[in-house]
């Protein structure tokens, strides 16, 4: 096996059922796909954000599937298949044999994005594990999406990536990271589907004791039509804005839809997971 495969392997951590090894091969093509927009200039015009963001710079111990990005200044002609090359090129030199798809969008399009598609088997392959439950034929996906009108409010930062090597990435600073997680907890529409993820990430922010851009996610909030009061949003403000949205989540449905994403070691952590908990720990909320 090739050494910096072994090493991004051994990143993921202990593999023990069919989807880690699934999951292990879609977060060493992130790792790579990163370093091939990195290699591109992807990062001059851009910043790297979202849970899979805080999983790989900052060791968010939970599985995340998308790869979220947005623009340092908005730019509605921003395209990203100039970057599908240099993404393709380092791929195959780990030695997948990985293709892009990009979905249809134009200038009015908020979001750009495109698909990582990689055969299971191939990878499988790859990384030297068994082929257990996989399907000829099936592909796993990576997504990734650029918000091309990202607010006004964010602060950027630099953070090295060591895997597959060494390099600075430009993502944004981790109290705004927060804030695009908490934007993304009060505004996710869901029917029968509670993206739990946002929750037990909301947790590890807290838990890191993480302050909220509090500027930015006021931007974000009123870009989404989530805040539209006359008066900037205040702490006060916000603790309320998440308890009232704490009261409309199923816990059982959220924990469902995170399960997938941990280790067997970390379920427990959501047993104590309500209303009351989650209320709580936003009292704890502070802003820079």
């Amino acid at each position: 096996m090739n050494e910096a495969i072994a090493a991004m392997l051994k990143n993921y951590g202990q593999i023990r059922e069919p989807d880690d090894e699934k999951n292990a091969i879609k977060e060493i093509i992130q790792y790579i796909t990163l370093l091939g927009l990195h290699r591109g200039g992807f990062f001059e015009k851009a910043s790297f954000y979202g849970g899979t963001a805080l999983r790989l710079l900052y060791g968010l111990d939970r599985f995340s599937e998308d790869m979220d990005f947005c623009l340092n200044k908005q730019d509605s002609e921003f395209n990203l298949k100039p970057y599908f090359s240099p993404i393709l090129e380092e791929l195959e030199r780990f030695g997948f044999n990985a293709k892009i798809e990009s979905k249809k969008t134009g200038p009015e399009a908020v979001i750009e994005s495109a698909f990582v598609k990689q055969d299971t088997i191939e990878g499988l392959l790859l990384i030297e594990k068994n082929l257990r439950g996989a399907i000829k034929g099936e592909l796993l996906k990576v997504r990734l999406e650029v918000d091309k009108y990202n607010p006004e409010g964010a602060s950027f930062s630099k953070k090295l990536v060591k895997l597959p090597v060494p390099y600075m990435i430009g993502t944004l600073t981790e109290p705004s990271l927060f804030a695009g997680k908490i934007h993304a907890l009060i505004a996710r529409t869901y029917l029968n589907r509670v993206k739990g993820r946002d929750y037990y990430d909301f947790l590890f922010y807290m838990a890191r004791g993480t302050k909220v851009n509090i500027k930015y996610l006021e931007s974000k909030l009123r870009d989404s039509k989530h805040f539209s009061d006359d008066d900037k949003l205040s702490l006060e403000a916000l603790k309320e804005i998440l308890v009232n949205k704490f009261k409309t989540v199923d816990f059982s449905k959220a924990k469902a839809d995170v399960l997938p994403f941990i280790k067997k070691d970390k379920v427990s952590s959501l047993n104590d997971w309500s209303y009351e908990l989650f209320s709580s720990i936003a009292q704890e909320l502070a802003v820079e």
